[in-house]
């Protein structure tokens, strides 16, 4: 059987949504769209559930699964996507989001009393959400429904940097905006669950930081570690040249390791090289990227052998530093990586 891996520390994703509920005195929605960011849903659902107030994900179908292994209120972020949605809704027990007037037309022949409707009003993401100068309009359109609550929320663009001033833009705007309303509010994302306290109102929601994908300079910690198998070493002698198109070419004579893993894994395609750890050293990877394999630099290590595992990533890994050099961004490791990875979940 192919080895090919990516390990789960369900005690650092404890880690990290304790270290999140320290940071904050709200309550906090954990957004486990994208199937948990690829880490599968029914394994991490119950070590969040007692420390939130909610799930937030995106389609119907990702609802569906996550409430097979919850009662809490489940968010569909985009709101309906198709008319028959509501019936979605009604039927799960769903909260869910109004960005647009088309939503708000479709509801007429639905009543929700179940359900939290939460209208988003765009503060400068510019992406989703109703001009902030409608808010009274659409508050008082939404009124004339039954829901179970109404909760305001908005998003922030640039949460993780703390040197942009739309981030003091969108918080003044939200606050101001909101503040001659009682009801719930939330706004703030990871990033700014760190960054800016006067941003969590009464929920925050948190995402990649659960899953240890940034923020480790704040104490959180990787959850995953990538590795596989080596298959096959090769001798191969200065100026031979290693896969697709020769791109790479042996300076000396050398060991080329080859292992089961590549862009059809989901792993990001580069033609340049980065650092893999086997047996604890760190080698080069050499030659581009195949569909199935990644070829290795061993020089003519001789404490290495078929079978010995690879890391890509580690529990020790920042994946932000690691995405950069991949050409890549941390969410994109994480959610791209397909069905032909196994996962294993450690305690």
């Amino acid at each position: 059987m192919r080895k090919t891996e990516l390990q789960i520390n369900l005690s650092n994703l404890e880690h990290n949504i304790t270290l999140i509920q320290s940071y904050t005195n709200s309550s906090i929605q954990a957004v486990v769209k994208a199937n948990m960011y690829g880490l599968d849903i029914p394994n991490l659902i119950e070590i969040l559930e007692p420390h939130v107030e909610s799930f937030a994900v995106i389609t119907t179908e990702e609802a569906a699964e996550v409430r097979k292994y919850t009662s809490l209120p489940i968010l569909l972020l985009q709101g309906i996507h198709e008319a028959s949605d509501y019936f979605l809704i009604e039927e799960l027990g769903l909260d869910f989001v109004f960005h647009s007037d088309w939503q708000i037309e479709s509801l007429k022949e639905h009543s929700l009393p179940e359900s939290r409707a939460w209208l988003k009003i765009d503060t400068g993401m510019n992406r989703l959400g109703f001009e902030h100068e409608r808010l009274s309009e659409i508050f008082d359109l939404i009124s004339n429904s039954v829901f179970k609550e109404v909760v305001l929320m908005s998003h922030l663009a640039s949460s993780s940097d703390i040197d942009n001033n739309q981030n003091s833009d969108q918080i003044k705007l939200f606050s101001e905006i909101t503040k001659n309303y009682s009801n719930k509010k939330s706004l703030a994302n990871s990033g700014a669950i760190f960054n800016y306290p006067e941003s969590h109102f009464d929920i925050v929601r948190s995402g990649i930081a659960l899953y240890g994908g940034k923020y480790i300079e704040k104490g959180i910690k990787p959850i995953t570690k990538l590795r596989t198998q080596i298959i096959s070493i090769k001798k191969i002698k200065k100026g031979e040249r290693v896969g697709y198109d020769g791109s790479w070419q042996a300076s000396k004579d050398t060991l080329i390791a080859a292992i089961s893993i590549g862009y059809g894994d989901g792993f990001p395609y580069i033609d340049k090289p980065f650092s893999v750890s086997i047996n604890g050293e760190k080698y080069n990877t050499v030659g581009k990227i195949n569909m199935d394999i990644i070829t290795i630099d061993i020089n003519d290590s001789d404490n290495i052998k078929v079978g010995d595992w690879v890391e890509l990533w580690g529990f020790d890994t920042d994946l932000t530093k690691l995405s950069s050099n991949l050409n890549s961004i941390s969410y994109q490791l994480l959610t791209n990586l397909s069905r032909r990875v196994t996962k294993n979940y450690l305690e």
